[in-house]
C-alpha cells in the first residue's frame, strides 16, 4: 500500500465523526481551457487507487470530463490539518458500462440521496418547490446515474501542524512504484 494511502486512510479513520471530513473539491476544466471547481462526496477508493464519486450524466462537470478526462482533487481534514491534492485522471462509468459497479453505489445512497436523481435536470431553473417533491420507488438507478473513477497519478500532501510544517511528493517511478519526496511547504 502505498504512503500516501496508509496516511489517508489515517486520516478518514481520525476524522469519521466529522461529516464535513468525506466532502472533497474536484476541479475539472471545459472545453475553452477555464477551470471548474465543486464540492462532492468521497464514496470510496477502490484497490486500484481510484476515489469513487457519483454524479449525473445530465450535469457539467460529467461532459467536462468525458471531453478531458484530467482533474484535480483537494482534500482539507481540519482536524488533523492536512491536505491532500490528488492529480487524477478520471473515467466515468453508465450502467451500460458496468452495470455492477453503479448498481453498488446506487444500492448505497439513503432515499433521500435517490431522490436528488429525480429532480430534474441539474442547471436548469426551478420555477417553484414542486420539482423537488419526487414520490415513488427507487430501486433503480436513474439512466442518467453514474460513477466517477477518479486514477490517482500524483499525490502533493501538507501536513500544517507545527512549524515547520511538513510537505511530501508521491508520484509512481517508471517501475509503477510510489515513491515520495519531502518538499519544502
Amino acid at each position: 500500500m502505498p504512503q500516501w494511502r496508509q496516511g489517508l486512510t489515517k486520516s478518514l479513520h481520525q476524522t469519521r465523526s466529522m461529516p464535513e471530513s468525506r466532502y472533497v473539491q474536484l476541479a475539472s476544466v471545459d472545453e475553452s481551457g477555464f477551470p471548474h471547481c465543486r464540492t462532492v462526496v468521497f464514496r470510496g477508493l477502490t484497490d486500484n487507487n481510484e476515489l469513487v464519486v457519483i454524479s449525473d450524466t445530465r450535469s457539467e462537470k460529467y461532459q467536462q470530463l468525458l471531453k478531458r478526462p484530467q482533474a484535480q482533487v483537494c482534500w482539507y481534514f481540519s482536524k488533523t490539518r492536512e491536505q491532500y491534492r490528488f492529480t487524477c485522471n478520471a473515467t466515468v462509468l453508465t450502467a451500460q458500462q458496468d452495470e455492477a459497479l453503479v448498481r453498488e453505489q446506487w444500492n448505497k445512497l439513503s432515499d433521500a440521496g435517490k431522490k436528488q436523481f429525480f429532480w430534474g435536470e441539474p442547471g436548469t431553473p426551478r420555477h417553484d418547490s414542486a420539482a423537488l417533491q419526487v414520490e415513488g420507488d427507487f430501486k433503480h438507478a436513474p439512466e442518467h446515474f453514474c460513477v466517477i473513477l477518479l486514477a490517482i497519478e500524483t499525490v502533493d500532501y501538507l501536513y500544517l501542524r507545527g512549524n515547520p510544517q511538513n510537505r511530501e511528493w508521491h508520484e509512481k517511478n517508471s517501475e509503477g512504484n510510489w515513491v515520495c519526496q519531502a518538499l519544502i511547504p
